[in-house]
């Protein structure tokens, strides 16, 4: 008898957390209040509201004086040569949104709402993104000082979702199971801000307090502040180093912003391409200047920083077969402060940290069995740079139990092609993705390999006067996911591979919860 009733109590138990257990996936990079950073005159667009206002026309914002007219065209022009700013949006969005355009905003909050009830999405990590050297050469308006900005968009994060009847922030990963269990989506409040406390010291002398050298005691009230005010995902460094380590080397135009907040260059050291799958050159960012920016530089940005004027930058050489990474690692601040995001149960994200600091922090994390995780990067392979992953840096984030994000690729076929890879590596679990949304990156092109058949049980998305069709337009914004994802089958996902992404939601939130359970044991 006495049996009988345990077995019937543990299929009881079993079916509560069967049920418990969350469906869907979760996004774990994005950016939907862009419009309130790089000086609030940049970037277009706020993603709720009176959609006549709020995504009506963009002249105002990117055609107020000549440099910023200049700047804008170039900036949007990156990705599609051919692209032009129509400049009005709401109704007939006649040019922009557009896969291709970055300074537009693509997450307005109808097409999040289509995200989460179309394509599955239950958990976003939306994040506050800003460079003050980006708004200080584009002379908006400001606020520039990366303190003040994040807050307002931490506050502007938190005005979306109260606008909203379908979002909800979460401040635990209880409270992520409740709101999916209710049907919502759950948001997550997140920093991926290059010198958040204003810990840095800006080239042109912008008036705000900054505090370059900050004490432990600094560091450890900033944090405080941040939890309090319902942060719980951190990037530790971003684009350009800072007071907790160095940053990877991507682009070498990104030495422009780094000489902008810490006054110096980036220092790179040599390494073998064959050993650390590392190719990347840094070269002078002066070298390829086209005329027109060589011309508007000096108006732009402090003598001392422009990569027109010479001397400004170095010129480095390589030896045959080898790359450059960052020489510098994690510091004594960065150690700290580590140590004490984990004691207070942060979910830590190492990408954009330099090899040496990612290495670092990924010791860190062993040893005190705390997982991070990578949320918007993908493998290295043979010719990359030091923010792609290694397959030892993937091992790691699996022992610890951390999430890999990858990028949303160039299209449906690329996007699976690397989904395979990781998920393969990763054991078919914790994979999911990491759109970047918002992050001054172009969204996938249309794959002409592929065709989305839309019909009455799935239809085009529609705002305004426009229809969107993901075979003619590509994702031209956030409410385009349900059609990507679909598209991915075609590209010949499996269905394995599909659950995995389907899963990620669950896996996330898990290993939130391993944060939680860990966090009162770091040493």
């Amino acid at each position: 008898m006495y049996k009988s009733i345990i077995t019937i109590l543990l299929l009881a138990a079993s079916h509560v957390l069967t049920a418990q257990e969350l469906t869907g996936y979760v996004d774990m990079h994005c950016h939907p209040r862009d419009d309130l950073a790089y000086g609030t005159e940049l970037f277009y667009g706020c993603p709720y509201g009176d959609i006549s206002v709020a995504l009506s026309n963009c002249k105002a914002d990117h055609s107020r004086n000549l440099l910023r007219a200049v700047l804008a065209q170039q900036t949007e022009q990156q990705n599609s040569k051919t692209w032009k700013d129509g400049k009005v949006g709401y109704p007939d969005f006649a040019t922009w949104p557009s896969w291709c355009s970055i300074l537009h905003q693509q997450m307005w909050v109808d097409w999040i709402e289509r995200a989460h009830k179309e394509g599955g999405l239950n958990i976003m990590v939306a994040l506050a993104v800003s460079n003050h050297c980006i708004g200080s050469a584009a002379k908006c308006k400001g606020p520039d000082d990366e303190e003040q900005v994040m807050l307002n968009l931490i506050q502007g994060i938190k005005d979306l979702v109260a606008h909203s009847t379908f979002m909800e922030i979460a401040l635990t990963p209880q409270d992520v199971r409740r709101i999916v269990a209710n049907g919502k989506l759950a948001v997550i409040l997140g920093s991926e801000m290059d010198n958040w406390g204003n810990f840095y010291s800006p080239a042109d002398h912008y008036k705000a307090n900054f505090n370059p050298t900050p004490s432990n005691q600094q560091i450890q009230a900033e944090l405080d502040k941040l939890w309090d005010l319902g942060l719980r995902y951190i990037f530790p460094v971003h684009l350009s180093n800072t007071v907790f380590g160095g940053s990877a080397l991507i682009m070498s135009t990104l030495n422009v912003a780094n000489k902008f907040a810490t006054g110096i260059e980036f220092i790179p050291e040599q390494v073998s391409t064959k050993e650390s799958g590392i190719a990347f050159h840094l070269e002078n960012p002066g070298v390829g200047l086209n005329p027109v920016a060589k011309m508007f530089m000096p108006l732009l940005l402090p003598k001392n920083v422009n990569p027109g004027r010479k001397g400004n930058y170095s010129f480095w050489d390589t030896l045959p077969g080898y790359g450059h990474r960052n020489s510098i690692g994690i510091t004594d601040r960065g150690r700290f402060a580590l140590n004490y995001m984990m004691k207070k149960g942060f979910m830590i994200d190492i990408d954009h940290m330099s090899e040496k600091m990612a290495n670092e922090v990924l010791d860190m994390a062993l040893a005190n069995d705390y997982p991070v995780n990578s949320g918007h990067d993908s493998p290295r392979g043979d010719a990359g740079n030091e923010n792609g992953r290694t397959l030892k840096q993937y091992a790691q984030l699996k022992q610890v139990g951390g999430m890999i994000g990858t990028g949303h690729g160039a299209n449906a076929s690329d996007f699976v092609k690397t989904y395979r890879q990781v998920t393969q590596i990763m054991g078919y679990t914790h994979v999911a993705i990491g759109t970047d949304v918002g992050g001054f990156s172009a969204l996938p092109q249309r794959d002409t390999s592929i065709r989305v058949v839309y019909d009455n049980t799935f239809t085009r998305c529609k705002t305004g006067n426009r229809t969107w069709d993901i075979n003619t337009d590509g994702v031209a914004h956030y409410g385009l996911w349900p059609d990507y994802i679909r598209s991915w089958q075609m590209a010949g996902m499996t269905a394995q591979e599909k659950q995995v992404f389907m899963s990620s939601a669950e896996h996330f939130t898990e290993m939130w919860e391993k944060c939680e359970v860990r966090k009162g044991k770091v040493n």
